[in-house]
């Protein structure tokens, strides 16, 4: 236990020196969290069928994966140190503007998101729409020193790299609602996701959180297939990524078919089965011309279905 302790303690104060403004993000949306936790147990107000500190309970502990999830990141960048901070300061400041806002409005009583009954409610939803853009922004940079960093590990890097793409197109369908707001007369537990309608949340979700899946994968691939060769692992990360970009892509369709999640169509489903025996007869042609195939270290090597963004890293390594 005193062991356990006295690791916790090194990494935080590691990670202070490292980058304070992520440590900083990741205690303020804890302690966010914590005061949510008890809004929840002694204020049982509700707005639209949901609790109304159950919103700041989710986007805290969203927030706080997110900052613990680039501390680790930060460990990889050996030549972007100084600007990783920057961003990472960026990515605190909305952060605090955004849970504050949404506290905001719990205390008042009303929703924070898509919110303009009021002047001063629409601005509180303008300020959380200004609030996400330096996460955005700081993710899109992330993404760019992945792509120049030369001191990545194979393996690891690839999915660090393939992590932070998606989650980036995963905040398309966030950008998407701006236009199109979510209605739900019935409403998965928890989650708030429409069950009798299209929602955008729902792709949104899976997309941000491709931040943790595809490196969790990466470390999942590099414990368990020490047999394998890099090439294999390439593809086993490189396959997962797919299937992973596929899914953000169908639900997002899906949720401007205005169909929910709960009750796919006979079109989804036939789209869905579709697309995964295509995946599965490129898994197959993967492994079939792995042998001819020489392992790289690169983001971009899935040949045909992204050779645009090779392009992109070849003018960005100039």
């Amino acid at each position: 236990m005193h062991k356990a302790i006295d690791r916790l303690i090194f990494v935080i104060k590691n990670a202070l020196a490292e980058n304070p403004a992520l440590v900083a993000l990741v205690t303020f949306s804890l302690s966010v969290l914590l005061i949510s936790l008890v809004g929840l147990f002694v204020d049982h107000r509700s707005l639209n069928g949901e609790l109304v500190w159950a919103k700041p309970c989710k986007f805290s502990t969203s927030l706080a994966i997110y900052g613990a999830t680039l501390i680790w990141f930060g460990r990889y960048l050996t030549t972007h140190k100084k600007f990783f901070k920057r961003i990472s300061m960026a990515s605190l400041l909305g952060t605090i503007v955004e849970l504050g806002a949404i506290i905001t409005q719990v205390i008042r009583g009303t929703s924070s998101h898509f919110n303009t009954s009021t002047a001063f409610d629409h601005a509180i939803f303008i300020t959380i729409v200004l609030a996400i853009m330096p996460v955005a922004f700081s993710l899109i940079a992330l993404f760019v020193m992945l792509l120049r960093e030369k001191n990545l590990p194979r393996t690891i890097g690839l999915s660090l790299q393939w992590g932070v793409f998606l989650t980036i197109i995963g905040l398309i369908p966030g950008f998407l609602m701006l236009n199109i707001h979510p209605v739900a007369s019935i409403k998965l537990p928890y989650l708030g996701w429409s069950a009798s309608s299209g929602d955008l949340r729902v792709a949104h979700f899976l997309g941000i959180h491709a931040l943790q899946v595809l490196p969790f994968t990466g470390l999942l691939v590099e414990s368990l297939g020490k047999r394998l060769s890099s090439l294999h692992k390439h593809i086993i990360i490189k396959n997962v990524a797919l299937i992973y970009l596929e899914l953000i892509c169908l639900l997002t369709w899906q949720a401007l078919r205005l169909e929910s999640v709960a009750g796919p169509s006979a079109l989804t489903l036939r789209v869905a089965m579709l697309v995964g025996t295509l995946q599965t007869i490129l898994i197959w042609y993967s492994l079939k011309s792995s042998s001819k195939e020489s392992p790289k270290a690169n983001f971009i090597f899935f040949q045909k279905p992204i050779a645009l963004l090779g392009f992109v890293e070849i003018l960005l390594k100039k």
